[in-house]
């Protein structure tokens, strides 16, 4: 496997020779080395190669995000790496997903605000209880791929609806409604109580996190409509999609939703109408399916986590 924090110390170097003008050197060439690095994160067969290229990734990516310049770098290039931004340009957020084993997956990340805070984030899904109810720092993060973000005002502040993917299972598959905002002290925040559900016995309910657990036979929507300024979801149901699998919830057709409203909660919608599936970002089984294609098709037609041709 190459190694790239070589070159990470030579180009600081080199970028330290002029302290006076921004020099994007070290920026370009890192994004460079890191299509190198995300490539095998995703695609590499062997655990340990994988591994190691996503540790490389995460301290190459964290030393380019604290370079002056990256703010203004929109790193176009870094395909495989999920690049969320709000319309107000506040902050962004890096994310990619790590295959450990079929029933095990590791995420990564980082958010970088426009003031040039870099925060790492450390997903510890795997030690998390109650989920729903609880409040997490970057360090304690609920691992996800994040495909979208909404910005939307409660209690007087800016806070930002976070939509991610959590491959979780062989069998079952997660989506995550989220909400980061930033304390008193600005650190980043997830979990507040402002999203309402009806859960499996029709109760109403007020969550930190919405989280749908579902089949892994089966796609499911998550995201926010603009067209119908609300989010809207599949409404799912129990049953057993998998022969020879515990039973699983799956789709029954219909959608709901939530409608922020002036108090700044975003209150349950029972039915709504299909979002329009161009707004769906990421495709739930497309790493399934690239792992699937390493061994059964041919390498042109193999697709990355995206569900874009390689």
């Amino acid at each position: 496997m190459k190694t790239y924090l070589l070159l990470l110390l030579s180009l600081s170097f080199c970028c330290q020779m002029n302290a006076t003008d921004v020099d994007t050197t070290f920026i370009v060439e890192s994004e460079a080395a890191m299509r190198g690095l995300i490539e095998d994160v995703l695609t590499n067969k062997n655990l340990k190669v994988r591994e190691e290229a996503s540790q490389e990734l995460e301290i190459l990516l964290e030393k380019t995000l604290n370079q002056k310049g990256s703010l203004e770098h929109d790193f176009s290039g870094l395909k495989g790496v999920s690049i969320i931004q709000p319309e107000d340009k506040a902050l962004r957020i890096f994310t990619w997903q790590l295959y450990v084993d079929k029933d095990h997956y590791q995420y990564r990340g980082f958010i970088q605000t426009k003031d040039g805070k870099v925060y790492r984030l450390q997903d510890k899904s795997d030690d998390m209880r109650t989920v729903e109810f609880s409040i997490f720092k970057p360090e304690n993060w609920y691992g996800a791929l994040y495909y979208n973000m909404k910005e939307f005002k409660s209690e007087g502040q800016t806070m930002y609806l976070l939509f991610g993917y959590d491959a979780f299972d062989f069998y079952n598959r997660r989506k995550l409604l989220d909400v980061l905002y930033f304390d008193n002290s600005g650190r980043p925040r997830f979990g507040k109580t402002v999203l309402e559900m009806k859960d499996g016995s029709g109760r109403m309910r007020k969550v930190k996190r919405f989280v749908m657990e579902y089949s892994s036979s089966v796609n499911v929507t998550l995201n926010y409509s603009k067209e119908q300024d609300m989010i809207i979801y599949d409404h799912l149901i129990y049953g057993s999609p998998i022969k020879g699998a515990g039973p699983s919830n799956v789709p029954d057709g219909s959608y709901s939703g939530m409608k922020i409203g002036k108090n700044g909660l975003w209150e349950y919608v029972d039915k709504v109408h299909k979002d329009d599936p161009a707004n769906i970002l990421v495709d739930a089984t497309s790493y399934e399916r690239m792992i699937q294609n390493e061994k059964e098709q041919p390498k042109k037609k193999q697709k990355d986590l995206f569900g874009r041709k390689k």
